[in-house]
């Protein structure tokens, strides 16, 4: 029995073959092509200016301001959308009371998100807008940051300002996701905060300057006689300072409610060995202010300060007082606080735009391409099994 092919059966033998060639060779193009989608270079650097490091730390005072510059070098990547989020030590530093955080609008036009204030973290979020030419190619800077010092580091031991796990930085290069974070590294800024000086000792009345007797001579310049200082009468020496107390610190009505919550603080306290410089107020969302008043109290032994503050941003806040005294002495900033629940819509609903990115290119389309061919043939196929 002989078997006789004619031209319909050929083709339709040469379309089985082309789909047993065809549909292993396609997949084998897409699972490449998103392997290759799926290793976005992470080359980004987020750093802060001026350098520091654990021992070579930024060295401050307590009421100085900390300027930082946060910088962003892409390396190989095009960065269009950075989200930071800072972290800090409140009972060390402050954010300033205004111009806390400005973004460099010449680099990220378009802030998204933010910044929002919490205690010990800054959340804010920057694009560089629609227009893909304006990614980030070589290393700018973002924004600039400004801290102040509010409390004494331990010696040897910086206080730390460094970049949350939610931090990211994204990219459209050729090879880059758009989704896919290609923040390689962060450095962290290191600031130790202390080193006043001591006060000095003055010349008790009366005391005798010891002197130099000269033997009668030629004319000549009258001898230099040292000042010098000596201790109090009876000798005795200056005792350490105790630092002030701060006793209550309290609000005038709930310290719960719903965005703006307006609240009217009070601070309470004493220097049991000086007097009260400075009363600061803390309210947890990385703002402060310092009361001088004389009326409240500044610059005698017992302090009785109160300041107002709205909060606009829905979230749980804790509020603190501290003390500082004539020697730079200050009080322990947990025992004057009160938790502020907020909740709510904020105030201002920041525009939101999503961040820009490119169509992929490349063997995606050549696989979309064979895709499409090999459904064309196995309609055209179908269609001619039914009629032979």
């Amino acid at each position: 029995m002989h078997l006789k092919l004619n031209g319909r059966k050929i083709f339709l033998f040469g379309f089985i073959a082309i789909l047993l060639i065809g549909i292993p060779v396609t997949i084998y193009l897409v699972q490449r092509q998103q392997q290759t989608q799926s290793r976005a270079e992470k080359a980004t650097n987020l750093t802060f200016t001026p350098a520091s490091s654990p021992s070579a730390p930024i060295q401050k005072k307590i009421g100085e301001s900390i300027p930082l510059d946060i910088f962003v070098d892409p390396g190989t990547n095009l960065v269009s959308f950075v989200k930071l989020e800072i972290q800090y030590d409140p009972e060390k530093i402050a954010t300033a009371e205004t111009g806390a955080f400005t973004p460099n609008a010449a680099v990220f036009p378009s802030v998204l998100e933010g910044p929002v204030y919490s205690p010990g973290k800054i959340s804010v979020t920057l694009s560089v807008g629609p227009d893909p030419t304006k990614a980030i190619q070589t290393k700018a800077r973002a924004a600039t940051l400004i801290f102040k010092a509010i409390g004494n580091t331990e010696p040897g031991i910086p206080t730390v300002v460094s970049y949350g796990v939610s931090t990211q930085a994204l990219s459209i290069g050729f090879n880059d996701q758009a989704s896919e974070n290609v923040l390689s590294s962060s450095t962290p800024a290191n600031i130790v905060i202390g080193g006043t000086a001591g006060p000095t000792v003055p010349i008790p009345t009366g005391s005798p300057v010891p002197t130099r007797s000269v033997t009668a001579g030629p004319t000549q310049a009258p001898p230099i006689v040292p000042t010098i200082s000596l201790p109090p009468s009876g000798g005795a020496t200056p005792s350490a300072n105790t630092n002030p107390v701060c006793s209550a610190l309290t609000v005038d009505k709930s310290p719960s409610g719903t965005a703006p919550l307006a609240l009217n603080f009070g601070a309470t306290g004493s220097d049991p060995d000086g007097t009260v410089s400075k009363v600061t107020f803390n309210f947890g969302d990385g703002q402060v202010v310092d009361v001088t008043d004389p009326a409240s109290g500044v610059g005698t032994a017992t302090v009785s300060a109160q300041t107002s503050y709205t909060y606009n941003t829905p979230g749980t806040y804790t509020a603190a007082a501290i003390l500082t005294d004539n020697a730079n002495g200050v009080s322990a900033s947990s025992s004057c606080t009160q938790t502020v629940t907020v909740s709510g819509a904020p105030t201002t609903a920041p525009p939101v735009e999503p961040p820009v990115s490119l169509a992929p290119t490349g063997s995606a389309e050549v696989a979309f391409g064979i895709g499409a061919l090999l459904i064309t043939v196995i309609l055209g196929g179908g269609f001619l099994f039914f009629f032979l």
